[in-house]
């Protein structure tokens, strides 16, 4: 049988035109089994073509030949040959002979080594690469549509009118290129959340509190929790779930200040019992040092710094601030010895004296005593450290007890708020505790956040907010099961059903279970998260190639 090559067969037709299959299966026309290479091939192609193709519109006639001429010389490596004015056809003749190929070896469906050549392509990826990243999402999705419609510019039309496909192409493209972002950004998302990588949710996990889901996802997630607390039932367990962890917090931040002398809260103390029991253990834990350590002798060095500390008192120039100074310095002397030696019963007594007196000298509006205030907490500090050299073997116990009665006195001033209700403090109130007891210049510690306990206010007050949320318990659960709500709760399946579940949901092993999934993730997660965000810009044109095959289904 005969062989004809597909130009002397149409030659033949004359004036009717035939379908390719007409043309080659009735005369046993042979069909071309095609490998992955000439598959990627054809994909790689396909843009070089498109180019060519939209040249071609967008010019005259008269350049059209040149045109082909120079695509001619470009594609000759390829196999590539375009008559002027034909290309049209040809491209179809040429997209319909490779469909008949590929029908031909029963394949149907996604032709997954051509959308290859389409997305790994120097025509694709170069660009790709230059691609500025977008700041926001929206940025992201207008650059995802430009590229996926550039993309769709650049296929070539096999069918059709030329115009309205290619109207039809870029839409196609821009469509699936802005999705690609959304896409990027949902999956990286799902491999590492933000709260996985939040460190202020990571610090109060340590610290043994477990925030809401809703918390931890933050942003729209916890203002729609916020919400739903109106919901009667499923309100009530919601405001339980965020109480509790507000006493987890609260918890956390005595077990704090108890954790350098090796102590902790017991279960269920809370305000004002909790601020007793930890008052009660530090003094009882200062006493019992003080007792071990005995005698305190007032030492050379330290009367040769308090010399020098009288010096700069008396350049104070004002009676008051003076005479307060040397009140301090009276309540040293009287309580020592005519060799120096203070019992650690004085000790304690001068110390705690010598703070109360640096904190109303400084609270006050004369700037003369705000001075001198400075002078008397260093007198204080000198007397700390004189008990310190005499410590011994002690001296890590003493300073143990030191650092738990500074951060203490922080959960002290937190409990002593006009709004602490019964000494029971929120976030926002312990941070401001933090903040006031900040002896820096200018707040200084405070402003780099780095004063003391103030990683547990911050994370505090960024995650669990800054009001005790209503438990609920009487009130709204009487209006929620009263008889009227109840009847329009339960006596419809469906809003049962959801109310229900929702309760379901706010249980302490599934809340437990929740955040734990959105928390909780390797480093690997975050790494791959990031990678995938910073490498997008390579994906938009394979939003765009999908965009197109929906077209083309």
């Amino acid at each position: 049988m005969a062989t004809y090559t597909l130009d002397e067969v149409m030659a033949e037709a004359g004036p009717k035109t035939y379908s390719l299959e007409e043309v080659l299966q009735p005369n046993g026309a042979p069909t071309k089994r095609l490998t992955r290479t000439d598959k990627y091939v054809k994909g790689l192609l396909d843009p070089l073509v498109g180019i060519g193709q939209l040249t071609q519109h967008a010019i005259g006639p008269e350049l059209q030949a040149k045109s082909a001429n120079e695509m001619n010389a470009m594609g000759a490596p390829m196999g590539l040959s375009v008559q002027p004015g034909q290309l049209d056809q040809q491209i179809a003749n040429d997209e319909q002979q490779y469909q008949i190929n590929r029908s031909a070896a029963g394949e149907t469906g996604i032709d997954g080594y051509r959308l290859l050549g389409n997305i790994v392509n120097p025509l694709t990826l170069n660009p790709s690469a230059k691609i500025p990243q977008a700041a926001s999402t929206a940025g992201k999705i207008a650059t995802g549509a430009a590229v996926g419609g550039a993309m769709g510019a650049t296929q070539p039309v096999v069918s059709g009118g030329f115009d309205s496909e290619k109207r039809n192409q870029i839409a196609a493209g821009a469509v699936g290129g802005a999705l690609v972002p959304a896409v990027i950004g949902g999956t990286s998302r799902i491999i590492s959340p933000k709260a996985s990588t939040n460190p202020n949710v990571a610090t109060l996990k340590a610290e043994g509190v477990r925030p809401t889901i809703g918390q931890t996802l933050g942003g729209a997630w916890n203002r729609a929790e916020e919400k739903l607390m109106s919901v009667p039932l499923v309100g009530d367990l919601i405001g339980n779930a965020r109480g509790m962890a507000n006493s987890q917090f609260e918890e956390a931040v005595y077990n704090r200040a108890l954790k350098p002398i090796g102590a902790k809260l017991p279960n269920g103390l809370s305000g004002r019992e909790a601020l007793s029991f930890t008052e009660e253990t530090l003094g009882q834990k200062y006493d019992d040092v003080l007792t071990k350590i005995g005698a305190v002798k007032l030492d050379p060095s330290f009367n040769l710094k308090v010399s020098s500390l009288n010096n700069l008192a008396k350049n104070i120039k004002d009676d008051k601030a003076q005479k307060a100074y040397e009140m301090a310095l009276e309540t040293v002397k009287s309580n020592a010895d005519s060799n120096g030696i203070m019992t650690s019963e004085a000790y304690k007594m001068v110390e705690s004296e010598l703070g109360t007196m640096a904190r109303k000298l400084g609270s006050s509006d004369d700037v003369f005593m705000n001075k001198v205030a400075g002078a008397v907490k260093q007198l204080q500090d000198e007397l700390r450290q004189t008990l310190e050299r005499q410590a011994g073997p002690l001296s890590k116990e003493l300073k143990s007890v030191n650092s738990a009665y500074a951060q203490f006195k922080r959960v002290q001033n937190a409990a002593a708020k006009i709004a602490a209700d019964g000494g029971e403090f929120t976030p926002a109130q312990f941070q401001n505790a933090v903040k006031t007891m900040d002896r820096s210049k200018n707040k200084a510690s405070f402003a780099r956040g780095d004063a003391l306990m103030q990683d547990l206010g911050d994370a505090g007050k960024s995650v669990l907010g800054g009001k005790v949320p209503n438990s609920g318990t009487a009130d709204r659960l009487m209006l929620g099961l009263g008889a009227g709500s109840a009847a329009g709760y339960f006596i419809d399946p469906a809003i049962a059903a959801g109310v229900l579940g929702g309760a379901a949901m706010y249980s302490s092993p599934a809340q437990r279970l929740l955040t734990g999934m959105v928390s909780s993730r390797p480093d690997s997660a975050a790494l791959t998260a990031d990678f995938l965000r910073k490498n997008s810009q390579y994906l938009l044109p394979a939003g765009g190639v999908a965009g197109l095959g929906l077209l083309n289904q």
